[in-house]
C-alpha cells in the first residue's frame, strides 16, 4: 500500500517569468509553435545600433525608442530576404556577406530582421496572448503589426512578450523581430567584455538571430507560470513548486489538482487535490511535497522519468493545465572514511565528462533535435557519464535528451566574468557600465536556474570558468540568490587553470552545497592541465604511486575540469557527405569543410597514399583514434586512483577556427573509435598498467594490475596473466593470488613489479583474467607493447658525417658503426647524413660538389635544420619547396601518417602516428611539415585547420641519386640515447633526473631504427 505525505507551504521566490507548457487535454491552454512558418529574414546593414541607450529587464515598452526598417516598413518588401526556419542565424546565410568568406571576417555586425504572418485563432479570443522565445542574439525588438511590442536583451534565455494587445483574433496578423548583433566570438573565450557604444556586454558566441523556437501561447487570466520540482537527499520525495499568476483585479478561490505519472507507461501513481487563492499579480509559489514509495529512481544507466501535471480549477472551470518532465534523483557530495565523493541516489559516481563550447553545424549557435540527440548517444558511447555547458549557457533540447537517455549535465551561464573597475564605479559613464552590466548579467544566470532547474539530468552550476579574481561580494549575493531559486544543486565560483593553494582558497575553492547557504572556501579542487601531450606516452604512468593524474588528496572532492587537449581533424568526409545531401553550400563554416576535404583527398591521391588510406574518412578517423587512446588511457589513470572524482575531457565538439580536441566534430560525429575510450569506462575490467610500451627487444617493462570495480566485486581471487607475441606465441604465463576490497573502493592495486622482457620485435599483447575459486573469470584486461630489434643489416657501406654538434658521431660510435666527418667539398662516401651542419655554396648557383656527388648514384640524409638545407636545393631547383609549417599542439593539433613503404621496415606502417612513435608525436618534439611539391612523400602530415597536408619525410631522386629531408626529430632520438645509455651505466648510482630521462626515453629505439633505415 502506497503512502502518501502531503505537505503544503509558502516559499518565497525571485524573477517569476512565464513557461511554455503543453497543450492541456482540456485546451485552457493554446500552444501554437510558429518556428516552422515561413520566416523571412532581411538584412538592414545602414540601420544604426552602434549608440544606442540599452534597457535591461523590466522593460516598459512604451518609454523606449521605436526603430523601424531603415527606409520604411516597405523596404522590408523590397529589399532581397531569405527563406528561413527557426531557430536562424544571420551567419547562416550571409557568411561573407561583405565578399570575405575567410576566418572570421565573413561576420555580419548590426540588424537583421525576422518577419512572418501569424494567424491567431478565434479559440484564442478572449486569453491572454504571448509570443514565448526559448533564445535570440544579441537584442531583440518584437514587433507585432508594425508596433513595438516587446524588447529583450539577455541572450540565451526565454522570454515572453504579451501581445493581447497587439493582435486580432481570426485574422493574419504581421511579426517582425528585430534583430541586433553587436560583437561575438567564434572561439571559446568569454573572459574578455565587449562594449557596446557606453555599455559593457557579457561576451558570447557571435551569431546573430533567433537561436531557438518561438511558439503563440494563449492561457486564461490566470494562469501557472512556472513549475520547479525540487529533488530531495530522500530520494524517493520531491517537493513540487507551483507559481501561479492572476492577471485579473480580482482575486480567486479554486482548486489546484496535482497527479505524477510514469512518463513511459503513463501510469498514474499519485494524485491529489488542494484548495487555493489566487491575489491578483505573480502570487508567492505554492509548495507540495510528494513522496512516492518504490519510485522508479533515474540515474544514467535507468533514466526512468516522470511527469507532474499541475491543473488550476475555477469553481467548475479548468483555467489551465501545464505538465513537467523530472526524475526521482539526489546527487550529493558525501565523506566516507576521510575521503570526500559524489554520490549518485546513494551510490558512489566518478564523474567523466567532456567540455562543449556551444557550437553547432550551419547556424553555428543552436542544435536541432536531431543533433542534441545526438550529443547525448555520442557520450554515451564513449561511455562518459557527463557533459559540461562550458563558458555558454546551454540548450533546452540537449537537457531533454540527456533526461531522457541518462547522462548527466553541468552548466556554466558563460560570459559571466567582468574587469575589476566595474566593482567601484569612479564617475557617471563607469556607474552606468556597471549598472547595466551586472543587470544583465544575473539576469541571465537567474532565467538559465529557472528554465533548467527540474532537469534530472542536471548537477552542478558553475558560476566562472578560470577566473583570476577574487571573489567579491557582488559575486556572492549572486551565488545565494541563485542557491535561492534553486537549492538544490552545487554550485561553484570557479573552475580553474590557476595556482591552487593548499588549504583554504576562495578563490579557486568557494562553493555552496545543496539546501545549505554556507559558503565553503575548502573541499572542492579543481584543477585544470589543458593542454595535451600529443599521443599517449611512456612517461604517464611509471609505478602505482606516480602517474599522471595521481593524487591522495582525498579531504576534498577532486575534479580535473579540462584535460589534455589532443587536437585532431574533424571526419571531413562524413561532414562533406552532409552537406551535399542537402544540395547546397549552406551555413558559415560548409565551405571551409569541402576544401579541407578536397586538400586532403588529393593529396592520398597523388602521392599514392590510397593503399595504406582508401579515403579520407580512413585517415581522419585514424587521427581521431590518437586523442581517444590517450583520453583512455588518462580516464584509466583517474578510476586506478580511486580518489579523483571528477575528470573532464578537453573538449568535446571541435570547432571550425580554433578548439580541434573535441571527441566529435561539430557536427557531433566521433572522431575516433568509440571502444578505444568505452572500454575504459566499463564498470569493471582488469587495468594493464605498462612502465614501457615501446622499448628493445630483450629490454624490460614493469607490469603493475589494479582492478576498476563499479560492481562490488570483493574477496580472494586469482590473476590469470599471460603473454602472447605477434607469431601468436605464449611467451609468458604467471598466476597471482589476490584480494579485492570492493565497497566504495573503486580502483585498486593488485599486483605490481611485474617484469617482462619481449624476445621478439613486434606487437605483444599482455592480458589478464580476474578468476573466482570456482574458476568463473569475472574480470578481463589487457594492455600491448611494441618492442623493436635494432636492424643494421644493409646500411651503407661507406657513410659520412656533416654534423658540428659530434651528435650524430656520438650515436654511430655508441651502435659501432663506421663513418668518417665531412668537412666540405666532394664527399668520398656513398652516404652523407647531415645533422648540425650549414651549407656551403661554391661554384656554379646550380652546381654544388654536394649535388655533383648526389648527381653520380649518392645519398643524401638530412636530419636537422631541416628547412635551412630545403631552401638551400631549393635555390639550386633540385627541391621545390616552398617553406614549411609548424604543426600545431593541444587544440590546434597536428598528426602525422605514414603509407607502406620498405623505409619504415620493422616498423609500424600504414598507420597514423600513435603510441608507437611517441618519439616523434609528442608535442615537446620538433614537429614540422615541408611543403615539399616534388619527390615522394613517405610521411605526410597535418595541422589544426590548414586545408592543406605537408610532408614530413621525402626522398627526392636527384639524377643517380637521392636527397632525403626527414623531418620527424631523429635528431633528439639519438640525442637523448646517450644520456639512456648513462642512466643504464650509473645503474643504482644514477640521479632521479638522468633515470626519468632514461626511462622516458626507451621509445627513442624506434626514431633510432627509422635512421638506420634511412642509410640503408
Amino acid at each position: 500500500m502506497r503512502k502518501d505525505f502531503i505537505m503544503f507551504k509558502n516559499v518565497a521566490v525571485l524573477l517569476i517569468f512565464s513557461v511554455v507548457a503543453i497543450t492541456s487535454a482540456q485546451n485552457q491552454r493554446i500552444v501554437q509553435d510558429i518556428s516552422n512558418n515561413n520566416w523571412k529574414l532581411w538584412l538592414d546593414p545602414m540601420a544604426q545600433w552602434q549608440n544606442d541607450v540599452l534597457f535591461t529587464p523590466p522593460v516598459d515598452v512604451k518609454k523606449i525608442p521605436v526603430n523601424i526598417p531603415t527606409g520604411g516598413w516597405q523596404a522590408l518588401q523590397k529589399g532581397e530576404s531569405k527563406a528561413v526556419h527557426l531557430p536562424a542565424t544571420v551567419e547562416e546565410f550571409h557568411w561573407g556577406w561583405n565578399k570575405n568568406a575567410f576566418g572570421v571576417s565573413g561576420n555580419y555586425l548590426g540588424i537583421s530582421w525576422f518577419t512572418t504572418e501569424v494567424k491567431v485563432p478565434l479559440s484564442m479570443k478572449g486569453k491572454r496572448i504571448v509570443l514565448h522565445f526559448e533564445s535570440v542574439r544579441f537584442r531583440a525588438e518584437v514587433f507585432v503589426n508594425e508596433k513595438l511590442a516587446g524588447y529583450d536583451l539577455i541572450n540565451g534565455t526565454p522570454f515572453d512578450v504579451d501581445i493581447t494587445d497587439y493582435v486580432t483574433v481570426g485574422k493574419s496578423n504581421a511579426v517582425a523581430v528585430r534583430i541586433t548583433d553587436p560583437n561575438g566570438n567564434f572561439d571559446w573565450r568569454d573572459s574578455s567584455n565587449y562594449m557596446w557604444g557606453d555599455y559593457r556586454t557579457n561576451p558570447t558566441h557571435g551569431f546573430g538571430g533567433i537561436t531557438g523556437k518561438v511558439s503563440l501561447v494563449a492561457t486564461d487570466h490566470v494562469f501557472i507560470n512556472d513549475i520547479f520540482i525540487k529533488n530531495k537527499p530522500k530520494v524517493n520525495e520531491i517537493d513540487a513548486e507551483i507559481s501561479l499568476t492572476n492577471n485579473t483585479p480580482t482575486a480567486f478561490k479554486g482548486n489546484v489538482l496535482l497527479e505524477v505519472r510514469e512518463k513511459k507507461s503513463g501510469k498514474s501513481v499519485w494524485e491529489k487535490s488542494f484548495p487555493v487563492e489566487v491575489v491578483t499579480g505573480d502570487n508567492t509559489p505554492l509548495s507540495f511535497s510528494i513522496k512516492i514509495d518504490n519510485a522508479n529512481l533515474w540515474d544514467v544507466d535507468h533514466p526512468n522519468l516522470y511527469v507532474f501535471k499541475a491543473s488550476f480549477k475555477n469553481d467548475k472551470e479548468v483555467k489551465d493545465v501545464t505538465e513537467k518532465k523530472f526524475g526521482f534523483r539526489w546527487f550529493e557530495v558525501k565523506e566516507v572514511n576521510g575521503d570526500k565523493q559524489f554520490y549518485l541516489n546513494n551510490k558512489r559516481i566518478v564523474v567523466r565528462t567532456a567540455i562543449s563550447w556551444g557550437f553547432w553545424p550551419i547556424n553555428g549557435i543552436a542544435p536541432s533535435d536531431e543533433l542534441a540527440k545526438k550529443q547525448i548517444s555520442d557520450a554515451k558511447a564513449v561511455g562518459l557519464n557527463m557533459l559540461n555547458f562550458h563558458r555558454t549557457i546551454g540548450q533546452t533540447n540537449v537537457l531533454d535528451y540527456a533526461d531522457e537517455m541518462g547522462l548527466l549535465y553541468y552548466q556554466e551561464p558563460g560570459g559571466n566574468q567582468y574587469p575589476a573597475n566595474q566593482f567601484n564605479p569612479k564617475n557617471e559613464l563607469e556607474k552606468k557600465q556597471s549598472d547595466f552590466y551586472f543587470a544583465a548579467r544575473d539576469e541571465k544566470f537567474f532565467r538559465m536556474i529557472k528554465r533548467d532547474r527540474s532537469h534530472p539530468s542536471l548537477v552542478i552550476y558553475n558560476m566562472h570558468n578560470e577566473r583570476g579574481a577574487e571573489p567579491q561580494k557582488k559575486d556572492s549575493l549572486q551565488m545565494l540568490a541563485g542557491h535561492k531559486l534553486d537549492p538544490t544543486r552545487i554550485m561553484t565560483y570557479n573552475s580553474s587553470n590557476g595556482p591552487i593553494k593548499t588549504g583554504i582558497d576562495p578563490r579557486f575553492k568557494l562553493h555552496l552545497l545543496p539546501y545549505s547557504n554556507r559558503f565553503y572556501n575548502y573541499g572542492w579542487f579543481d584543477q585544470h592541465h589543458a593542454g595535451g601531450p600529443g599521443v599517449y606516452h611512456d612517461n604517464l604512468y611509471s609505478n602505482p604511486k606516480k602517474y599522471a593524474k595521481f593524487t591522495d588528496n582525498k579531504e576534498e572532492i577532486v575534479y580535473y575540469g579540462e584535460e589534455g587537449a589532443i587536437g585532431t581533424p574533424p571526419r571531413l568526409q562524413l561532414i562533406r557527405d552532409e552537406i551535399l545531401k542537402k544540395g547546397k553550400n549552406i551555413g558559415w563554416e560548409s565551405d571551409d569543410y569541402l576544401k579541407w576535404y578536397d586538400a586532403y583527398d588529393t593529396f592520398l591521391k597523388k602521392n599514392d597514399f590510397q593503399k595504406s588510406f582508401p579515403n579520407v574518412d580512413s585517415l581522419t578517423r585514424q587521427m581521431g583514434n590518437v586523442s581517444f587512446y590517450y583520453q583512455g588511457r588518462t580516464i584509466e589513470n583517474v578510476r586506478i586512483n580511486n580518489t579523483i572524482d571528477g575528470y573532464a575531457v578537453n573538449g568535446w565538439e571541435s570547432m571550425k577556427l580554433e578548439n580541434h580536441s573535441g571527441i566529435v566534430d561539430n557536427y557531433r560525429n566521433l572522431k575516433g573509435d568509440a571502444d578505444l575510450i568505452a572500454r575504459y569506462n566499463k564498470p569493471l575490467y582488469v587495468a594493464v598498467k605498462l612502465t614501457n610500451k615501446v622499448l628493445s627487444v630483450k629490454d624490460t617493462t614493469v607490469v603493475d594490475f589494479f582492478i576498476v570495480n563499479e560492481k562490488e566485486i570483493k574477496g580472494a581471487f586469482d590473476l590469470k596473466v599471460k603473454a602472447t607475441n605477434n607469431k601468436k606465441e605464449t611467451v609468458w604465463i604467471k598466476t597471482i593470488p589476490v584480494n579485492v576490497a570492493g565497497g566504495t573502493t573503486y580502483g585498486e592495486l593488485l599486483s605490481a613489479k611485474n617484469n617482462f622482457a619481449p624476445e621478439t620485435e613486434g606487437y605483444t599483447m599482455i592480458t589478464a583474467e580476474l578468476v573466482s575459486k570456482d574458476n568463473r573469470v569475472i574480470a578481463t584486461g589487457a594492455d600491448e607493447l611494441f618492442a623493436v630489434k635494432l636492424n643494421k643489416e644493409k646500411i651503407a657501406s661507406n657513410i659520412m658525417v656533416a654534423d658540428t654538434t659530434g651528435i650524430v658521431g656520438k650515436y654511430f660510435d655508441s651502435e659501432k658503426i663506421n663513418f668518417k666527418n665531412y668537412k666540405s667539398g666532394n664527399p668520398s662516401g656513398n652516404c652523407l647524413v647531415i645533422g648540425g651542419f650549414k651549407p656551403q655554396q661554391t661554384g656554379n648557383p646550380l652546381v654544388t660538389d654536394l649535388l655533383e656527388w648526389v648527381n653520380n648514384g649518392n645519398t643524401i640524409v638530412v636530419i636537422n635544420d631541416i628547412d635551412i638545407w630545403a631552401t638551400y636545393f631549393a635555390k639550386k631547383e633540385a627541391a621545390d619547396y616552398r617553406g614549411f609549417k609548424t604543426l600545431g599542439t593541444s587544440w590546434y593539433g597536428g598528426n602525422y601518417f605514414v603509407k607502406e613503404t620498405k623505409w619504415f621496415d620493422g616498423l609500424p606502417q600504414s598507420c597514423v602516428f600513435n603510441w608507437e612513435y611517441q618519439c616523434f608525436a609528442t608535442y615537446n618534439k620538433n614537429r614540422v611539415g615541408l611543403r615539399m611539391f616534388n619527390g615522394e612523400t613517405i610521411v605526410g602530415c597535418v595541422s589544426d585547420h590548414k586545408q592543406e597536408v605537408y610532408s614530413a619525410l621525402t626522398v627526392m631522386p636527384h639524377g643517380r641519386g637521392k636527397i632525403i629531408f626527414c623531418a620527424l626529430d631523429v635528431f633528439s632520438c639519438i640525442k637523448e640515447n646517450e644520456l639512456l645509455k648513462k642512466a643504464e651505466g650509473d645503474g643504482e648510482n644514477a640521479s632521479m633526473k638522468t633515470f626519468n630521462v632514461s626511462a622516458k626515453n626507451k621509445a627513442n629505439v624506434v626514431g633510432q631504427q627509422l635512421l638506420l633505415n634511412l642509410l640503408k
